[in-house]
């Protein structure tokens, strides 16, 4: 199993964000992936905060920071929102970030979700039903630029005309990934479209899901294994006691904008928190779920003792 990070651009400085993805880098851990919000996503107990404000970095522009720090790590954005970020100027980013890292880019999309990222700038968020017929436009959108064709399209969301990415990406194949766990239609866009899903929920969520996601793939004739299986999960927290873990975790999310009832609840309910067993049997339940890779959420400040404790003890017993 690869492990990496979704960083969150909220709450933290510029230095301490760029430092963030070279430390993951040289701990030799897999993987380097902005959050797209324009609000800091606070919990709350009956979900997410609406009104959370607070400083936060754009995504693709702190990828761009990356790609000039790290040379090795693979880079992207977990997942850009399909509300406010236009395809084709998506696309175009991507590829200029592709080079600019040396063919090191995933082009992630999502159909959106977050009220206040879209209001705030006058994007519409339109119930989630039209956001997946977007999210599949731009989907067969995207999928035709990064395998080189020149693209025509005249949808409700999309309208391309003869559009082409010219340069191509660096890389032979720029993978492609969706995120989101809609049973009957985001995971079917994923299976006509996507080189790597992710989704959420604990392991036996994440393996049904990973199970309807096959019967789609086997539906469209698309092969399984030409699709990677990623899960987002909540930030880690290793510690030698779960106690100590939980109270670090809390601590984290307090300086986030949760309350301290919300901060203890989510520290608890993530499922990494612990000492190194722990975090390395509810990995092994990922991995038995069909899990290949787990994207953590990482907010600041950026925790060395986890990130020590991922890279060396429960990776090692990962295998």
């Amino acid at each position: 199993m690869r492990i990496g990070f979704q960083v969150w651009g909220s709450n933290v400085a510029w230095g301490d964000l760029m430092a963030a993805a070279e430390a993951i880098e040289a701990a030799g851990l897999h993987s380097c992936f902005a959050n797209d919000h324009f609000v800091p996503v606070v919990g709350a107990a009956d979900g997410v905060d609406p009104d959370a404000a607070g400083p936060i970095f754009e995504a693709m522009t702190t990828v761009g920071g990356w790609a000039a720090r790290t040379s090795r790590v693979r880079l992207g954005c977990l997942v850009a929102g399909g509300g406010y970020r236009n395809p084709g100027l998506l696309a175009r980013e991507v590829v200029a970030l592709d080079h600019a890292s040396g063919g090191r880019m995933a082009l992630g999309i999502g159909a959106g979700w977050h009220a206040r990222d879209h209001a705030m700038y006058g994007w519409d968020l339109p119930p989630i039903g039209e956001r997946l017929d977007r999210l599949e436009e731009q989907a067969r959108a995207l999928r035709g630029l990064l395998d080189g064709e020149r693209v025509t399209i005249d949808g409700r969301w999309v309208r391309f005309d003869d559009a082409v990415l010219d340069p191509p990406p660096l890389q032979p194949r720029l993978p492609l990934l969706i995120g989101g766990s809609g049973e009957k239609r985001t995971l079917r866009i994923v299976a006509l479209y996507a080189d790597s899903w992710n989704g959420e929920g604990d392991a036996a969520t994440f393996a049904r899901k990973n199970a309807v996601l096959d019967a789609h793939c086997a539906a469209v004739g698309r092969d399984r294994a030409a699709i990677r299986r990623t899960a987002g999960l909540p930030p880690p927290c290793i510690r030698s006691t779960r106690e100590s873990a939980l109270v670090d975790l809390a601590a984290t999310f307090r300086r986030h904008g949760w309350s301290d009832a919300d901060a203890a609840a989510a520290a608890a309910a993530a499922p990494c928190v612990g000492t190194v067993d722990d975090v390395v049997a509810a990995l092994a339940g990922y991995a038995a779920a069909g899990a290949e890779e787990v994207f953590f959420d990482w907010p600041a400040p950026f925790d060395p003792e986890t990130l020590a404790a991922l890279a060396g003890p429960v990776r090692e017993r990962l295998g």
